[in-house]
Parts: structure tokens; C-alpha cells; sequence
């Protein structure tokens, strides 16, 4: 059944490299011909040039008997009434909108009439993600499945950190009570899924495997110490800082908020009730220094230019704020943000993508989460009574390379796995897998051939 996109921006085409590895019948609609073709090597769609607002175009694209309309231009206008138009045309086809205007935030009914499958606002999405990897401020990233009961967490292994030059079967001997599991070591580019014999090396970031209450172990572990962030700042009056703070808020964490247009902030002054509002440049130094930049627990920037969010964050570390996170819009900046010394990195496009790819994979898999800029996803399924994966220890399933079972949620305990641990049908499965071993990952929980 074919599948069609509207815009071919990040968010889009990161969805269409996906479906097109799977085999899926993909078209691509977006109006820009200059970026349809520089995408044209890069995929294997039917990329069409045109509005995806246009009747004309959907038809030509195959809306009609379509399984699926994604809409995720940078216009709002544009997705909704390719939604509204392919309700016309084919009443059936499942359709996803890309809708980033606040007010839809605060009135989602007034979606209703579209008949949505769902409908996602990066920036929001995005700011909840920070406000949970601000639980956690020593992380540089924290993926949460099964309602939050598993979290995996990552960390960049400091050259004085105890962990450091490490073999992975040795961990266990740091703290008497705990022995961590390492999901996945990122080392520059590459990805390396850890055996017992692996070492730590300065620089790595390191996912673990944690329950809720096993994350003071594993601070502890790496040589951290927990304490709750309380204050933080926010550059730019974007939707998303906007988002941020109120979100902020209502955790009771103090927020300083500036942006650099004076009428942005008279409107933003009028949204938030315990936010600071301050009109300034957080790229200019005596600003961030005038307001106590380096007695804030964090410093986030969530503006529109990456460029601009960079130098923000490094100009604040290098005042004393402990803790810096920026906003990546360009899938080519997340990638290179740790290297700059910069602790954190979120990216709305990436974000989108994960719920969106939930969406698409619902039924036995309930959640999908992007690790590592566009390397990975963390997969969570609930196990069938007549999947492969059920019923044998998992020391004897054949696992494809790249792929690794990270918890098991068995009656709602989690178990972090080992060799002996069985699969029991409705479990929750978290695995951790390498693109290119998501399709074999997912056959393996399907159901099997003679059970039909």
C-alpha cells in the first residue's frame, strides 16, 4: 500500500529513509524542486514537485486507496488541508499532520474535524523531552519506555571517571549492590554493541540500562552526584522556549527567559506567570553575566538558529553555567554538538520522528525512540504467545547483529536481562537496535508462519 509525504525536509525525509528500507511504496510531495533533487540520490521514492494542498497533486500522487498521508511541511496551512482534502477523497486513509501554531497545543479539539490519526508539534514534543533530561542534568540524553519504568540513560565517560578504561565485566565490582548494563558505547562514528570484554575509553558515550529507582547507583557509579535543577535559563521566546518554561513552571523550577525583540517579550510576559521575561542578546557576554548565568543549574538555548544556540551555550559554559543544552533544527549539527563541549543536544525534526514512527509501528510495538541522532532506535514490543522470541532463554535466540534485548516488564517488573531470562507472552520488550537490524528485530516478535 502506498504511502505518501508531504514536505521533504528533515522531518519528512527521515521518515521516507526508513519505510523505503522497509520496502514500503513511498511518494514524495514538497514544492521546492532545487530540494527534491538534492534528495534524489539519497532515496528510492517517487519524489513529485507541487503543493500537497493541491487536489490536482494528491491525485496524482494516489491518494485515492492510499494507507497513509503524512503531512509534515513547515506549513500548517498546507498540512491541514491535505488532511482535509484527503478525507474527501479517500475516508480511509490514515492521516498524520505536522501542526506547530501553540493554539493547537491549547485547543486540540479544534483538529477534530480532520479526522487525524494523530497530530505532533515538534517543538512540544521536544520541550517535554528536555524538561525529562532535566532530571537528570549530568546526562546527555535519557530515552524512557514502559511508562517510564525503563529509562536508558547516556553519560560521556570523563578521562577522571572511574569507569574509564574499564572492561565491562568489571563494573560490577565498583559498587558491591549494583551491576549496570551497558546498552550501547558510542565511539566518534561508531556504534558498538558492548560484550563483557569491551573497554571504556575516555570520551565514549555510554547508554545504561536503569530502572527509576537504580539511577542513584548508577550516578554513583560514574562518579556523579544527583541534585535537582532548580534554576534555569532559557534563550529565545521561540514556540519551544515558550513551551519550556511553561512546562518549567508547573514543576516549580525558577526560569529566566531572554530573547532579543522587545514585542516578543511583552507577549511572552503576558503567557508566563513565574517566568522572569528579560529583553537582551544571550550571545552578548555582560547579559548572561549580569544575570547570574553561572548560578543556573542550566542553560538552554531554544532558538531557530543553530548557529546562534551554539555560541550561546559555549559563551555560557564558559562563564560558569555547569550545565548547557542546545536546540539542533539541523539533523547535521546534532551529531557534532558534544564535541564542542557543549553537554546536550535535542533535535525537534528527530523528536517528531520517533512518535510519528510509533505511530506507524502500532500494535505490538507501543513505543519507538531515536538514539543517537538517526544510528538507532530503542523499540519496545509487547511479546505474542506465538513469536520466536517467546518461551526460550534468550541465551539461545538468535539475535541479529546490532540488536540487543535491554528489560523485560513482567507483570509490571522490570528485569534487567541475562542469558537465563525467558520471554513470557504479553511481556514488554525494550531492544536497542542499529538500523540496519530493525526489520529482522521486528520479524522476530511477529507471528509466526503456522499460526495462521
Amino acid at each position: 500500500m502506498r504511502i505518501i509525504i508531504i514536505g521533504a525536509g528533515e522531518v519528512g525525509l527521515h521518515i521516507a529513509e526508513k519505510l523505503c528500507a522497509e520496502k514500503r511504496d513511498v511518494v514524495i510531495i514538497d514544492s521546492q524542486a532545487e530540494r527534491l533533487r538534492q534528495i534524489e540520490e539519497q532515496i528510492d521514492a517517487q519524489l513529485m514537485r507541487g503543493s500537497g494542498s493541491s487536489p490536482d497533486v494528491l491525485r496524482r500522487a494516489g491518494i485515492d486507496g492510499a494507507e497513509m498521508l503524512i503531512a509534515v511541511s513547515d506549513q500548517d496551512e498546507v498540512n491541514l488541508v491535505a488532511c482535509m482534502l484527503a478525507n474527501h477523497a479517500s475516508p480511509n486513509t490514515v492521516k498524520i499532520a505536522r501542526v506547530r501554531n501553540p493554539a493547537y497545543i491549547r485547543m486540540p479539539e479544534v483538529l477534530s474535524g480532520f479526522n487525524l490519526g494523530m497530530f505532533i508539534n515538534p517543538e512540544y514534543e521536544a520541550a517535554n523531552k528536555i524538561s525529562r533530561l532535566l532530571e537528570v542534568p549530568q546526562a546527555v540524553d535519557i530515552v524512557e519506555f514502559a511508562e517510564g519504568q525503563v529509562k536508558l540513560v547516556g553519560f560521556r565517560v570523563e578521562p577522571t571517571s572511574r569507569i574509564a578504561n574499564r572492561k565491562l565485566f568489571s563494573l560490577g565490582e565498583i559498587l558491591p549492590d549494583y551491576t549496570p548494563l551497558v546498552a550501547v558505547i558510542y565511539r566518534g562514528k561508531q556504534v558498538i554493541i558492548p560484550r563483557g570484554g569491551d573497554t571504556l575509553q575516555a570520551g565514549d558515550i555510554v547508554y545504561f540500562t536503569v530502572t527509576k529507582d537504580q539511577l542513584p547507583k548508577l550516578l554513583r557509579l560514574i562518579g556523579k552526584k544527583a541534585h535537582r535543577v532548580e534554576q534555569v535559563m532559557i534563550f529565545s521566546g521561540s514556540n519551544m522556549g515558550l513551551y519550556l518554561a511553561q512546562r518549567l513552571e508547573s514543576e516549580g523550577v525558577g526560569v529566566k527567559l531572554i530573547d532579543p525583540d522587545e514585542s516578543t517579550c511583552t507577549l511572552l510576559a503576558d503567557q508566563l506567570t513565574h517566568t522572569t521575561v528579560l529583553y537582551g542578546d544571550a550571545t552578548d557576554s555582560e547579559m548572561l553575566e549580569q544575570e547570574n548565568v553561572s548560578k543556573m543549574d542550566a542553560f538552554i538555548a531554544a532558538g531557530k538558529d543553530d548557529e546562534d544556540n551554539i555560541f550561546a551555550c559555549l559563551l555560557a559554559k564558559t562563564l560558569g553555567a555547569p550545565y548547557t543544552m542546545t536546540v539542533a533544527n539541523k539533523g547535521d549539527y546534532a551529531s557534532l554538538i558534544n564535541s564542542l563541549g557543549i553537554d546536550s543536544a535535542i533535535s525537534p525534526q528527530l523528536t517528531a520522528v520517533s512518535r510519528i514512527m510509533q505511530f506507524l509501528r502500532k500494535g505490538l510495538v507501543v513505543a519507538v525512540e531515536e538514539i543517537r541522532h538517526k544510528n538507532a532506535e530503542g523499540i519496545e514490543f509487547v511479546a505474542l504467545e506465538t513469536s520466536d522470541a517467546v518461551g526460550r532463554p534468550l541465551s539461545d535466540i538468535r539475535f541479529p547483529d546490532g540488536a540487543l534485548v535491554i528489560a523485560v516488564v513482567h507483570e509490571g517488573e522490570v528485569v534487567i536481562p541475562r542469558g537465563d531470562t525467558v520471554i513470557r507472552p504479553k511481556d514488554r520488550v525494550v531492544i536497542f537496535a542499529e538500523r540496519n537490524a530493525i526489520a529482522k528485530v521486528e520479524k522476530l516478535f511477529s507471528v509466526k508462519l503456522e499460526y495462521f
